[in-house]
């Protein structure tokens, strides 16, 4: 195999085995070796392992360490922070596949008149019964719930932005924040499937979910953005009061997204 001059990618004159430029390996014979192959399957697999515990320890354990870390250049050893979250959104949902945490189960939202009233309609329109619709609806709230759990990033990160206005930082490094934010919220939900159910009333849940999510946003907060702690608390309390609202109008509106959609 003749050697490069230049690098294939972005033609840039090569020193060594990488370009300087934009980083691609210079081909060589060895790349096609059967060690180098069965080399490069077991790397793909350790260090995805070594990157996916790392990166769940700090979310969970190191309140804004992975935010501060992603920001400083330390990414290396790490999940990107869109991987991690789409690792754990697989996980949540995967595990709590009937949790209503994003979206409102039928028996619930289905006891308000207009919205009964809706799917009735719809019954009649499409000769099914109504119960069958239920089932319909909580299927495909629930998909929906996955596809666009994502819209929560940019509010979070505005509302973020906004209470951390007067630190000048690029928006971006808020997004990375509030990713990391909603990460470590949708893994704790999934946390708790450890612990004895009967420990948990809907109620306890509630109040165990909002509390340690306090507490962690405060210490994550405290450490990157280092305020004091009147400032960081105040902080935090606008920050969670408003992630929850958020919260709750997107399961409000997934599901009524998902009665539209059966409208067609």
């Amino acid at each position: 195999m003749e050697e490069a001059k230049n690098c294939i990618n972005c033609n840039e004159p090569l020193i060594g085995k990488f370009c300087y430029n934009c980083g691609e390996k210079v081909v060589e014979k060895s790349d096609f070796s059967i060690k180098t192959i069965l080399q490069q399957f077991v790397d793909g697999f350790t260090n995805f392992d070594s990157k996916f515990i790392k990166s769940f320890w700090f979310l969970l354990f190191k309140p804004g360490q992975l935010t501060e870390n992603y920001v400083n250049g330390v990414r290396k050893p790490f999940m990107k922070p869109f991987q991690l979250f789409i690792v754990v959104n697989v996980l949540f949902f995967f595990i709590l596949s009937g949790a209503d945490i994003f979206r409102i189960p039928s028996g619930y939202f289905f006891s308000i008149e207009s919205n009964l009233k809706a799917l009735e309609a719809i019954a009649n329109t499409k000769q099914e019964s109504v119960e069958f619709l239920k089932q319909i609806y909580d299927s495909e709230s629930l998909t929906n719930s996955k596809l666009y759990i994502f819209i929560l990033i940019p509010f979070l990160s505005f509302i973020i932005w906004l209470v951390n206005f007067k630190k000048k930082l690029q928006f971006g490094i808020h997004a990375i924040f509030a990713i990391h934010y909603l990460s470590f919220f949708m893994l704790f939900c999934v946390t708790l499937v450890i612990l004895p159910r009967e420990w948990f009333s809907p109620r306890v849940t509630q109040l165990t979910i909002f509390s340690f999510n306090f507490l962690y946003l405060t210490f994550a907060l405290k450490r990157f953005y280092n305020d004091n702690w009147k400032i960081t608390l105040l902080k935090t309390f606008t920050i969670v009061i408003v992630f929850f609202a958020l919260i709750f109008l997107y399961r409000e509106q997934i599901s009524q997204f998902t009665l539209y959609l059966m409208h067609k």
